[in-house]
């Protein structure tokens, strides 16, 4: 559902304040002259640039610098020059709209946007997609795409310039006006993106996820978490990027979690009135996916994130538990809900993956949604729609242990009363109904599997359910995402 909006957007929040367009080429190599001090000396070069009001000239300076330093860090070369373009900010409302139009046909975006509202994470009258362009055209400061392999600089108003930087920002070093350590950082991370691009094609990995945004989530975590990282080590002029390699996952995930409640108050003023669903995955792959990449390069130093790329991670789970990717691997279960057959007049619109990152979110309300989430072991729903508009799932999920299956079912329980009411959850239930304005809810619990029923008359519930229980739940495999070959 809401890993589409971070597909479609590869680099969050980084306020860039002047570019130029067109391409530009590696910086010439100088005999005898080591990559890193060439490159020490273009950025001295561009801050001389910066300094005389030459804001242009620095940027393709400090890309030329970063080139020749960005290798030293991540331990791989650059294979060909990348592809530059500026977009305004005023354009980037129009770039979006083509991005999700390439990217998902009309029907799909809406599925997406209809499954979010049947499971009451957006409101019904909620207008998503014009939500989410205003909230993107805020918060998207530069981004890459690996489609046309080029990385887009935005271009901001003169008026914007004189403003102070939001949270974003901040949180990167800028100052306001031309801020040449945030133009140094921005280039860093969309340069990382475009190295990883060249060695592990972005495009075709996003490309061969099928109808699983847990999945794709976890990708976008990989992604952004290595671009963060790398970024992070040019920051502190880690050239070599040893120290930062060995930043303690642990402590960098504290921090992220002590920052995550500050980021929708303060990272402006959409991402801070949009509903979780749309707030927190933006946030996810970068904050979560820094820590997971840290994990990494603590086990293995940089190669540890080339391996994830042969390898990538199969499910937000094992983005939030980093030992369930490596050294405990837990891969999610594949379950195949099978022919469904939907009540006359009512149309199956998509089937996909809710996943522990967005479960969580479901259950945000709930004191228990932390754990409750936890111990997933996979899920699939499929979300169907009347001929009037009405919404209807059938959910089947699965669970480490028969106690992480019951304190979901719990905890689920208790949403459906918040958003249906009917009776509390007792603790030797194992099924519960409810019915509100003619229309039937089902949740049941059995061993470590959950189904939910929910949306359709009262007669259809129990035959939905049994269908679902009827599901197909494959053996777990270590690799169904075969990256391509470099």
């Amino acid at each position: 559902m809401a890993a589409r909006a971070v597909r479609n957007a590869w680099c969050l929040g980084l306020t860039l304040t002047a570019g130029l367009g067109g391409s530009w080429a590696l910086a010439d190599e100088q005999p005898g002259v080591p990559p890193k001090t060439a490159g020490l000396d273009l950025l001295t070069q561009g801050d001389k640039q910066a300094d005389g009001g030459k804001s242009s000239e620095a940027e393709i300076l400090y890309q030329q610098a970063m080139e020749k330093l960005l290798p030293g860090i991540r331990q791989l070369p650059f294979k060909v020059t990348v592809k530059r373009d500026v977009t305004p900010r005023g354009q980037i409302r129009d770039v979006m709209l083509k991005e999700i139009d390439e990217d998902s046909s009309p029907e799909e975006f809406r599925a997406d946007e209809l499954a979010m509202k049947a499971f009451g994470l957006l409101p019904l009258d909620f207008d998503y997609k014009e939500r989410l362009m205003t909230l993107l055209t805020e918060q998207i400061g530069a981004f890459y795409d690996p489609k046309t392999d080029t990385m887009h600089l935005i271009l901001e108003p003169e008026e914007t310039l004189k403003k102070k930087p939001g949270f974003f920002a901040k949180l990167f070093g800028a100052t306001g006006g031309f801020d040449k350590e945030n133009s140094k950082t921005v280039i860093a991370h969309e340069l990382t993106h475009a190295l990883a691009d060249q060695h592990y094609d972005l495009h075709a990995l996003s490309k061969s996820i099928k109808h699983d945004d847990d999945r794709e989530m976890a990708l976008s975590a990989l992604i952004e978490g290595e671009a963060t990282l790398v970024m992070m080590a040019a920051q502190s002029k880690d050239w070599e990027g040893k120290a930062t390699a060995e930043l303690p996952s642990e402590a960098l995930g504290q921090t992220m979690n002590m920052m995550a409640p500050m980021l929708r108050v303060m990272g402006g003023a959409q991402i801070g009135s949009v509903p979780p669903i749309m707030s927190e995955p933006l946030l996810f792959p970068y904050l979560q996916g820094m820590v997971f990449c840290a994990r990494l390069t603590n086990a293995e130093g940089w190669p540890g994130i080339d391996t994830a790329y042969h390898n990538i991670p199969l499910s937000t789970e094992q983005i939030l538990h980093p030992e369930k990717y490596r050294d405990q691997p837990d891969p999610p279960t594949e379950i195949d809900l099978g022919a469904l057959a939907a009540p006359d007049g009512w149309k199956e619109r998509t089937r996909n993956v809710m996943g522990e990152m967005q479960i969580g979110i479901l259950l945000k309300n709930q004191k228990a949604s932390k754990t409750a989430a936890a111990g997933w072991d996979g899920d699939r729903f499929a979300l169907f729609e009347s001929p009037d508009g009405k919404l209807g799932i059938v959910w089947r999920s699965t669970w480490d242990s028969e106690a992480d299956a019951r304190e979901f079912f719990n905890a689920y329980a208790k949403y459906q009363k918040s958003r249906f009411g009917g009776d509390d959850v007792t603790p030797d239930s194992t099924v519960i109904t409810r019915e509100k304005d003619g229309f039937g809810y089902s949740l049941e619990v059995r061993g470590p599997d959950v189904v939910a029923v929910e949306g359709f008359a009262k007669d259809d519930l129990a035959r939905l359910a049994q269908a679902a229980w009827n599901a197909k739940l494959s053996p777990k495999v270590a690799d169904p995402v075969a990256p391509p070959q470099e």
